[in-house]
């Protein structure tokens, strides 16, 4: 088995990633990934995103993870939970971490990888009005994922919540490398600076 993979956010610096680099590793993936990239590993744990799009995520042809109040043909149902911090165990239940790529993370530590590249995690987010963590009705073209056409006119959606993602990061940062392992980022001018920044 390879030691290494990539986890791959849905940033604009995405789009700029060529295919055959991905496929030169194992990919976990999220939400609307497909619509540039097939993942080997799939996750999608807000409900708000897997009701969007339920037959496009059962045609993929990966191993799935969706949010068990989400039920789709093919998927291993996700629990979550507050209990834990980092969950070494996801079929048990996995932490959210205000961002489905702490998800990926935990999927990836259980999988045993053992050092974990990321791209496509600008953490940055433009143009748009609302709260953290509050749900609203998109409007026009998203300048926020690899593609405009991510979200839909009328397409609801869960504003970030950076700093609340980063205190889970750290913690994800402590659990690869007390067990050995690494995270290095490797998404071109990413805004998150929790873990060792590296280049594609």
């Amino acid at each position: 088995m390879n030691d290494e993979c990539y986890v791959l956010g849905n940033g604009p610096s995405l789009a700029k990633i060529d295919n055959l680099i991905l496929d030169s590793l194992p990919t976990f993936g999220s939400n609307r990934i497909y619509l540039k990239y097939v993942p080997t590993y799939y996750c999608c744990i807000n409900p708000t995103e897997a009701r969007k799009y339920p037959k496009e995520i059962e045609v993929m042809e990966s191993t799935k993870f969706v949010t068990n109040k989400v039920p789709i043909k093919g998927c291993t149902p996700l629990k979550s939970t507050n209990s834990v911090q980092f969950s070494t165990n996801p079929y048990w239940a996995v932490q959210e971490g205000y961002s489905v790529t702490y998800v990926l993370l935990q999927l990836a530590f259980f999988f045993g990888f053992r050092t974990v590249y990321l791209l496509g995690v600008d953490h940055h987010y433009e143009d748009y009005k609302g709260k953290p963590n509050q749900l609203i009705k998109w409007r026009g073209k998203d300048p926020n994922h690899f593609t405009e056409d991510y979200l839909n006119d009328n397409d609801e959606w869960n504003c970030p919540d950076l700093k609340k993602s980063e205190f889970y990061y750290r913690i994800a940062k402590q659990v690869f490398e007390g067990s050995g392992r690494k995270i290095i980022n490797l998404t071109e001018n990413s805004e998150l600076d929790v873990f060792e920044k590296g280049r594609l």
